[in-house]
């Protein structure tokens, strides 16, 4: 069994750890980090690892630090008498091949191996971790040998062309996923003023929003389309950018930036009227910083 050394053992390098380890995927070496107290942790969490033990051990070595880290901790591993053919994998989203730089001209073998994931808590990370997408690019061998290790755990890969833009890639992801909790937020401090707490906020929008979730991986986003843009209601919008601008100025800019993006989703649903929707794109300039 191939040993896997983690540099970073955070929650997403320690998440894959203990799966790999549950699996019997990969022996568990060398956990690495700043902290002796990171690494400690991270080894009861994982049940196997050596706190800051030596990567130059191990078969395969996972960089998963954040992406300030990512080039200082690559040319760490360029100083050590690393195993030939030695695997390097990256678990960066924003960052792409040219994060191994230091290691040009070394007998390694280098991946990026972004798992397309939140990974807020570890625990329930593992527990949800099966079918998420774990996107490849790099040398052929590596990416089959990780496609086959994530497969074993419960994941999907899918390899991108080595040229493919990273940033435009990561801003792809934080638009879907890292601005969805935003967007509750402002519903909840909209319910709020109105005196509907945050719990009851939530329960609220919990069904309409796993509906809407599953409508757009069902059928994509225009398909999914509902509400007062999606039929052309300026009336509404109007309504609803008038009250929100007296309660709070930057919720009805936030507001009328949707509105005015859903309506452009909207003319391709073609449910709505043109009138309708250009009036909308009018109510909502003024909004426009």
């Amino acid at each position: 069994m191939k040993r896997l050394a983690v540099i970073g053992p955070g929650r997403v390098g320690r998440t894959l750890a203990r799966l790999f380890h549950a699996a019997g995927v990969f022996e568990i070496g060398a956990l690495v980090s700043r902290s002796t107290g990171t690494a400690g942790s991270a080894a009861a969490f994982i049940g196997a690892g050596q706190v800051n033990g030596d990567p130059a051990e191990a078969d395969i070595i996972l960089v998963s630090v954040p992406d300030p880290e990512l080039n200082s901790a690559i040319a760490r591993l360029a100083l050590c008498d690393l195993k030939p053919d030695t695997m390097i994998a990256h678990t960066s989203g924003a960052r792409g091949l040219e994060a191994f730089a230091s290691l040009s001209g070394l007998p390694v073998r280098c991946v990026c191996a972004h798992p397309v994931k939140a990974f807020s808590d570890p625990e329930r990370s593992v527990k949800t971790f099966a079918g998420t997408m774990v996107t490849l690019q790099g040398e052929s061998s590596a990416r089959d040998e990780l496609a086959g290790a994530f497969k074993a755990i419960g994941g999907r890969t899918l390899g991108l062309p080595d040229d493919t833009d990273r940033t435009l890639y990561h801003a792809a992801i934080v638009f879907m996923a890292n601005h969805l909790p935003t967007l509750v937020q402002a519903g909840l401090e909209t319910f709020a003023s109105v005196g509907i707490n945050r719990e009851d906020g939530l329960a609220i929008a919990g069904p309409i929003l796993r509906d809407t979730l599953e409508a757009v991986l069902e059928r994509g986003p225009a398909a999914a389309l509902t509400g007062p843009v999606a039929r052309g209601d300026a009336v509404t919008v109007a309504r609803h950018l008038e009250q929100l601008n007296a309660a709070d100025p930057d919720l009805a800019v936030l507001y009328a930036a949707l509105a005015r993006a859903t309506a452009d989703l909207s003319a391709e649903k073609g449910e709505a009227s043109v009138e309708g929707l250009l009036a909308i794109r009018e109510l909502t300039a003024p909004f426009t910083r």
